[in-house]
């Protein structure tokens, strides 16, 4: 009789939920726990070097919300560690100083002393303050005026993300949507169910439908970043580009939410699209999943060649920490939860890459760019878009959803018994 997928990798599965465990607590975390907090002027650090030196003092707004969401998510589910706690606090405490501009939006880049220098021109900012603020309620649960003052945001919010004026400060051209809102709106929606039950079960259904069936377009067999406000694909600049991170972040998202809601079809519709991905994306000449792509698998357009990444320029083949990350959490999750065999090998496969190349042995945590052959591109460990969130995020899926996988086949294998 041939083996389960669980009876063949569950002492393999166990090794790498320790593995990623031990790289969380020792490695990784270590490098941002003492540097994080300014104890000055409140908020966070967020810029260093390979070696863990201040190099910028200014405030990422995303980071604000960031921080608080993985220092919080760590008390809550690794360990009950004062100082964890007393960061995501820090956060928190933020929120209501100029960080916050009013009218359910956030700024999204301060001086180290809180002066604004770049207002609300990002949506993103106002997801990630969100879901940190849900997440440190979870350790601390909030007063009834609080409570209602997070719902008041996260309504807001919902409005805000149909507002093409404020979209387009992101860039989106009025008739297009683009994914990433797409899919962090779902993200904030799902994460808001241990607050407030399914008072926004119908935007999570909306948004997962979108990321399943329109931006992951059956017909091209691609994950889209930019498809027409109804939904139809309109290959044409914008249009043409598939991006890898972005379509694996919001397929563990959708995974998620099918695990919370039981519609066993998302998750294996997002099994489907994570094909899609690994045929165009991931990189089997030198490893690791590139950047972006042209929908027809070759190079994408000018404007698509080079990303900026905070004056770091990262070519479309470039390999990127946060890509590497979202690849890690989708292909371990589509692993587990459909035993799908090609999934965790290509997991296997991107995580032993992860360690050769991205994780700086000598000073701790992750290098941020690498080029497409595994040379370092960019040593930082810390930027205004790179800070303790992908990563430390991704680590703890890993161990988590490995003992949470083992544990409940466990438990169904003595029941079975049991019944015999």
């Amino acid at each position: 009789m041939e083996k389960s997928f669980y009876e063949t990798h569950k002492n393999e599965i166990k090794k790498i939920g320790e593995s990623a465990k031990k790289q969380l607590l020792e490695d990784h975390i270590p490098f941002w726990e003492p540097r994080v907090l300014d104890r000055e002027y409140g908020g966070y650090f967020n810029c260093f070097d390979r070696e863990g030196k201040l190099i910028k003092t200014v405030k990422p707004g995303w980071f604000v919300g960031r921080d608080m969401y993985s220092f919080a998510s760590l008390y809550r589910f690794i360990q009950k560690k004062e100082t964890w706690l007393n960061i995501a606090e820090q956060g928190y405490r933020y929120t209501k100083g100029s960080f916050y501009a009013g009218n359910g939006r956030f700024q999204k880049l301060l001086t180290r002393e809180g002066k604004i220098l770049e207002g609300t021109t990002s949506i993103f900012t106002d997801h990630f303050a969100i879901k940190g603020l849900y997440e440190y309620f979870k350790v601390v649960p909030p007063g009834e005026e609080e409570l209602a003052k997070v719902r008041q945001l996260t309504d807001q919010l919902f409005q805000n993300v149909k507002d093409e004026q404020i979209l387009q400060k992101e860039g989106i051209r009025a008739g297009w949507q683009k994914h990433a809102v797409n899919f962090m709106t779902l993200l904030v929606a799902l994460e808001s169910f241990d607050l407030f039950g399914n008072r926004y079960e119908d935007v999570l259904r909306e948004c997962v439908r979108k990321s399943l069936y329109e931006f992951a377009n059956s017909e091209l067999q691609a994950p889209l970043e930019y498809v027409k406000q109804d939904g139809r694909p309109e290959l044409l600049g914008e249009g043409r580009l598939v991006d890898a991170g972005h379509a694996m972040e919001s397929l563990w998202f959708a995974m998620e939410a099918g695990s919370l809601l039981d519609e066993k079809s998302w998750k294996q519709r997002a099994e489907e699209v994570l094909d899609w991905v690994i045929e165009r994306c991931y990189d089997e000449s030198y490893g690791g999943f590139i950047q972006h792509i042209d929908v027809d698998g070759k190079e994408p357009e000018k404007q698509f060649l080079v990303t900026d990444y905070e004056g770091i320029p990262a070519a479309w083949d470039s390999k990127i920490w946060w890509v590497q990350a979202e690849g890690l959490n989708a292909l371990f999750m589509s692993a587990l939860l459909n035993e799908n065999e090609k999934h965790f090998a290509y997991f296997k496969k991107l995580y032993e890459y992860t360690e050769l190349y991205f994780r700086d042995k000598k000073y701790g945590e992750w290098y941020s760019i690498l080029n497409r052959d595994g040379g370092v591109l960019c040593d930082w460990k810390g930027f205004e878009l790179k800070g303790p969130y992908h990563i430390t995020r991704c680590l703890m899926k890993i161990s988590l959803l490995a003992e949470k996988y083992l544990k409940c086949k466990e438990t169904e294998n003595e029941k079975e018994e049991k019944s015999i």
